[in-house]
């Protein structure tokens, strides 16, 4: 956010020295709402949730497995020698840390499926917004918004500055929000 803020702070310094400076157009883009509506997004989403399935599936047998475990030893308990008890709990210990560990090894899994899913499309995305920041003569376009935070304050003509439609257009997608009919 401070980057953005020192970023916008800098054009704006350089964009007062008129004879010094070129021309600056700045625009913004929802790119996130443009990626939600690549098709492909939809086939990542749907290929991202099937493996955290996976991954949840694998987790939920291990922890089933350790409580029935468990249940037994706590069962069989008053008959065992105190060596044999100890050493059924000590295998309960590990299995509870190999739990642990399958659920870190998990996340990190799903980390890397997501960005493995979506990073193409996010370039795809990306180099539009290049392609019609150079065709429009935008000098900078910056996020409306980034993780869900407003990083667009003001605007003077939002409709001009908006760059979302057209990136939408450039993609050959259709805006489900326009209810213009264009």
């Amino acid at each position: 956010m401070k980057k953005i803020l020192f970023i916008l702070l800098i054009t704006a310094y350089f964009g007062s020295l008129s004879g010094f400076a070129q021309e600056i157009k700045i625009g913004f883009v929802q790119s996130e709402y443009v990626l939600g509506l690549l098709p492909e997004a939809k086939v990542a989403r749907q290929d991202v949730a099937a493996f955290e399935r996976k991954l949840n599936n694998k987790l939920t047998a291990m922890r089933q497995g350790l409580e029935l475990q468990a249940a037994q030893l706590q069962q069989e308990a008053p008959n065992l020698t105190d060596t044999i008890r100890a050493a059924r709990e000590q295998e309960l210990q590990e299995l509870q840390q190999d739990i642990l560990s399958e659920q870190e090894t998990a996340q990190q899994q799903m980390q890397f499926k997501v960005m493995q899913a979506m990073n193409p499309l996010r370039q795809k995305v990306q180099l539009t917004i290049d392609s019609i920041a150079q065709l429009n003569g935008y000098t900078h376009i910056f996020p409306s918004s980034v993780n869900g935070q407003a990083m667009l304050i003001y605007t003077k003509n939002p409709e001009e500055s908006n760059v979302t439609p057209l990136v939408i257009n450039a993609l050959g997608l259709t805006n489900p929000a326009d209810t213009t009919g264009q």
